[in-house]
């Protein structure tokens, strides 16, 4: 099967010379190891190189500023797929796409194992998730974005999109098809998604409330928290797309917290001035807003400075930087997360939590079935029991432009990867794909050099020199990944800024 994926206008003029690369392998031509050329190691990244230092979380980040870029601030835990902040703006996401969880340009990629950016974000200072493939976003200006699954009946993606006649806001929550911003004047606002066009409604302001300094949604109910550490409840409703709002009514009988978090069920949890944490559940059942017991205390001997929960546990975060869990979700085991030190910030998901370290970077534990955690899947049964640290995010520009790619660049052992269809599209080469039983060959043509390369192979034929790539070129995520190296080969210019964990590729 021959598959050509042209950006140029090379497809008549240089077919003859791709033919003939191609044919080398076809014929079965050895590749001499004395012909191969040293590959620079320009291309070879250090993850030391990589990071950063951080001493705060999303709202009191304190990076170093010779690597600031590369640092995460903020990260969110849904089902099966995970979303993380840099300090840069750039917003990153990884995991299940099966149903366009991630508001990636090519729906049909079902997941990714590693960091991708998302294009069309920037200037961003908060996210959001829905947990189940709904995500928004607050950018620097006062704008609300949004990006993600569609519907729980279909497999369409949102790419990131402003939601309109939103602005000012510094903190957004969502339940997929009600949303909720806070603004900076203490507001709340409320909007909907049309379950049929999913175009956005015009927002309202929720009455009752002001000074509200953080909002949390669950079970179709809103969790308003005042600067008095005043609790607020309020349901909605949303019946063929006219959205109901009931009255913020106080909840008694628990202490001013100054951080809340919410489970499914009316589980609830909470930090108090003293940084001592609480659990809390509604009384589902009453028509009254009132609790079923009375606040129980849980590790009543931490200072806890942040607490998140997913249904069945909650994942608190320390002064001192340590993490517990409470409940034996994600990896089975309650109390003390072994492992992390010096942690800034944590999320917790379905099936997998999050954390960010001192220096920005992110650690993952729990089910990482679809690479939710952000590492390579084990052989076993899919979990990781320990924390590690999720892989490098890697930034590509290609003449200056952040590289459109549903896939992201690979750093393994040092060495960065890119997919090869996405990146000859952008330098507007000659890509041609053969297929056959004994796998793949590629051909890559640009101006008047022809590279010809197989699948699983670190040997390739450049205009009839043999070439030794420093890794055999492989298959991950669906897409085709050669090493950055071989463009150096090629004649581009590509050069990698440590300081920003940054891949530029310029045309010569």
């Amino acid at each position: 099967m021959n598959n050509h994926f042209k950006s140029s206008a090379f497809r008549h003029r240089s077919a003859a010379a791709l033919i003939a690369a191609l044919a080398i392998f076809a014929g079965g031509t050895s590749l001499s190891a004395a012909g191969a050329l040293p590959v620079n190691d320009v291309f070879s990244a250090s993850s030391a190189d990589s990071s950063v230092t951080s001493s705060g979380s999303a709202a009191s980040a304190s990076i170093r500023q010779s690597t600031a870029g590369t640092a995460f601030i903020q990260v969110t835990a849904g089902t099966y797929y995970s979303v993380g902040l840099r300090v840069d703006g750039s917003v990153w996401t990884w995991g299940r796409n099966l149903l366009g969880e991630l508001g990636l340009p090519d729906a049909a990629v079902a997941s990714i194992s590693a960091p991708v950016r998302l294009n069309h974000l920037t200037d961003i200072v908060s996210i959001a998730t829905s947990g189940s493939g709904y995500q928004l976003a607050v950018k620097q200006d006062g704008t609300v974005w949004e990006w993600g699954k569609k519907s729980d009946s279909s497999t369409e993606t949102q790419t990131p999109r402003q939601i309109p006649a939103l602005t000012d806001v510094s903190q957004v929550s969502t339940m997929g098809s009600v949303n909720y911003a806070l603004k900076r004047d203490g507001t709340v606002w409320a909007w909907t998604r049309n379950q049929e066009t999913y175009e956005p409604g015009t927002p309202v302001r929720v009455q009752g409330l002001a000074k509200i300094t953080s909002i949390n949604v669950a079970d179709n109910k809103v969790y308003a928290l005042d600067s008095a550490g005043v609790l607020w409840i309020f349901s909605n409703k949303f019946e063929d797309n006219k959205l109901k709002l009931s009255l913020p009514a106080r909840l008694a009988g628990i202490p001013a917290f100054k951080q809340i978090a919410i489970a499914s069920n009316g589980q609830m949890y909470g930090i108090d001035a003293a940084g001592t944490a609480w659990k809390c559940t509604l009384d589902m059942s009453s028509s009254v807003l009132k609790l079923s017991a009375k606040p129980s205390k849980i590790f009543p001997e931490l200072k806890v400075k942040q607490i998140q929960a997913a249904d069945g546990y909650a994942v608190l975060l320390t002064t001192r930087g340590d993490v517990w869990t409470y409940g034996k979700k994600p990896a089975g085991k309650e109390g003390k997360v072994n492992g992390l030190r010096g942690i800034n910030s944590i999320a917790a998901g379905e099936y997998h939590s999050l954390a960010i370290d001192s220096t920005g970077q992110v650690w993952g534990w729990g089910g990482n079935k679809w690479y939710e955690v952000g590492v390579p899947q084990n052989k076993t049964d899919g979990m990781v029991y320990l924390p590690e640290k999720v892989r490098t995010p890697v930034t590509v520009k290609v003449n200056g432009n952040l590289l459109v790619s549903s896939f992201p660049a690979i750093m393994d052992k040092n060495l960065v990867s890119i997919p090869v269809k996405d990146i000859a599209k952008a330098l507007d080469a000659d890509l041609v794909v053969t297929s056959s039983a004994y796998g793949s060959t590629y051909g890559l043509k640009y101006k008047q050099v022809t590279v010809a390369f197989k699948s699983s192979q670190t040997k390739a034929e450049m205009n009839g020199r043999s070439i030794t790539l420093p890794m055999p070129v492989y298959t991950e995520n669906g897409a085709t990944m050669i090493p950055a190296s071989l463009l150096k080969e090629m004649g581009f210019d590509v050069k990698w800024d440590s300081t920003r964990s940054e891949l530029n590729i310029q045309s010569r």
